[in-house]
């Protein structure tokens, strides 16, 4: 079943369709969150209130539309709410976004292949997180939909309510500050 037939069946009533929603999109969901907000705790809280606003709220959903613009739209104001709260981006990404084993992809832990293959990807890995916290939050959402989630610029400007030409324009200064923020941390392939 597609995701959109799976919310029309929870919002009829079958637990089990939620179910395997959720089952479904938990660990994107978390991947997103968790790079908006590198904190477990955080990223691990947004993702129940997001199942928890797709279950609640699947009577708003617009028929035609795709249920995962649906909720990384939800899960993206709920991100930005958690930021108000604290005031401003740069706190939130100013606290150490220490990765531990909860965080990591569970498909990823498996089979992983070379173990110096696997700690370079894993210093990559962390060197883009830490970089990200360098790029204004606007371009950040979007690189992160884009080239983690996979989103089209057709979705993403769904996703943030804007203009296909403003997100094509946040996602080039996105790549731009990347890029820079990678250079100073010493890493020449940005």
């Amino acid at each position: 079943m597609s995701d959109e037939e799976l919310l029309s069946a929870a919002q009829a009533g079958d637990a089990d369709s939620l179910g395997a929603l959720i089952v479904r999109w938990e660990q994107p969901l978390f991947r997103f969150v968790f790079r908006m907000l590198p904190r477990y705790e955080d990223a691990s809280d947004i993702c129940q209130e997001t199942f928890l606003r797709v279950h609640e709220k699947a009577h708003r959903f617009k028929k035609g539309s795709r249920f995962s613009t649906w909720m990384y739209q939800i899960a993206l104001n709920l991100c930005r709410d958690q930021a108000r709260r604290k005031k401003r981006w740069g706190l939130i990404l100013s606290e150490d976004a220490e990765v531990d084993d909860r965080t990591a992809d569970p498909r990823e832990a498996v089979g992983s292949g070379n173990p110096l293959a696997q700690a370079e990807r894993n210093e990559k890995s962390d060197a883009v997180l830490q970089a990200l916290k360098h790029i204004p939050p606007e371009q950040r959402e979007v690189l992160i939909l884009k080239e983690f989630e996979g989103l089209k610029f057709r979705e993403i400007a769904d996703v943030l309510g804007c203009p296909e030409s403003t997100v094509k324009s946040r996602m080039y200064y996105g790549l731009s500050g990347l890029r820079s923020a990678l250079v100073r941390q010493g890493i020449d392939e940005a």
